[in-house]
């Protein structure tokens, strides 16, 4: 019985025993080795001739005694390793090859090479070059940009697409008609028709009258239930300033405060005019003297002596506006 004080994974446990085990291999080996293997150095000779072995039965008895030692431990280690495949057999044989000195890096192409089947699986698919594209690929028909066409069941009259006036409040409002029934007609300072400025329901009319659109460039477009026309554009030019020349006084000049007279010469399409004084240098936002008349001069009255400057003012009936002419440094005595 072994001494429960000893250490079990110490080599002491395995010297100290009480009943030595018996191996069937070892214990008919042990006293043929140690008297043939002493010192005598024919020891290998004497073993297969006479006195080695007293029989022949008991060396294939050995002999096959080694072989299933042999057998049971390969297969133990075997069975110990994890079966994943045929992977035992390469880590086999690739143990084998260490335990036999083989370089590895002199395996080169051999461990390098892979067979057809794992190349076609392993390689991605080529992408199509130019001139296989431009041989499986359809050729597109050329297109041309065509112009915004319209949608709806009407045609455009007058004006004509880019037509130009000169904004003139006598001359009656801009005159737009096509043909087909119309719901709506739209203005617009942008081509693309956003944001729309003015907008008129139409009640299936086939013209429309724009009272004296601003200066500027404009959009127009009409509508009705199946869609729109196409859009036009046109321009309205500045109004032409009205001429009236002051014939006095003139700048630097003077007038007398009471019944100085101020003249000027008629101008074309103007309805009135006037006369304002304010002391030099201010602004004529609040004029401290005002006089209107409709015809070509005016005769001031209660004007105080001092520096003024004056402004003749005509009302013009084209620009529906003022137009003014200022003279400067005017002396009133």
């Amino acid at each position: 019985m072994n001494d429960t004080n000893l250490d079990p994974n110490s080599n002491a446990a395995f010297s100290q025993t009480s009943s030595a085990q018996s191996n069937p291999f070892t214990g008919e080996l042990k006293g043929e080795f140690s008297s043939d293997f002493g010192t005598n150095t024919n020891a290998v000779s004497q073993i297969f001739k006479g006195g080695g072995f007293a029989s022949e039965n008991k060396g294939r008895l050995i002999l096959f005694g080694v072989l299933a030692v042999a057998i049971l431990g390969f297969a133990f280690w075997y069975l110990s390793e994890p079966m994943e495949g045929d992977m035992g057999s390469a880590e086999v044989a690739e143990e084998g090859l260490e335990e036999e000195g083989v370089d590895e890096e002199g395996m080169g192409a051999e461990e390098g090479e892979t067979t057809t089947a794992e190349t076609s699986e392993a390689a991605p698919v080529p992408a199509p070059t130019t001139e296989t594209k431009a041989a499986t690929e359809p050729v597109p028909a050329p297109t041309t940009e065509a112009a915004p066409m319209a949608t709806g069941d009407i045609r455009l009259g007058t004006p004509a697409n880019g037509a130009s006036q000169t904004y003139d409040e006598t001359q009656g409002p801009a005159e737009f008609s096509w043909e087909g029934s119309a719901d709506e007609i739209v203005f617009s300072r942008s081509s693309t028709m956003q944001p729309v400025v003015k907008s008129v329901k139409l009640n299936g009319a086939s013209s429309f009258a724009f009272e004296n659109p601003y200066p500027g460039t404009w959009y127009w477009q009409v509508k009705n239930a199946t869609g729109a026309s196409e859009i036009r554009s046109f321009r309205i030019s500045a109004p032409d300033r009205r001429s009236f020349p002051v014939s006095q006084p003139t700048p630097g000049g003077s007038i007398s405060g009471n019944g100085g007279v101020v003249s000027w010469q008629a101008g074309d399409k103007v309805a009135r005019y006037a006369v304002e004084l304010v002391p030099s240098g201010q602004s004529f936002a609040t004029p401290a003297y005002r006089f209107g008349t409709s015809g070509t001069s005016v005769s001031v009255q209660g004007v105080s002596p001092g520096s003024y400057d004056m402004r003749v003012g005509a009302f013009s009936e084209v620009a529906g506006r003022w137009e003014w002419q200022v003279i400067q440094n005017v002396t009133v005595q």
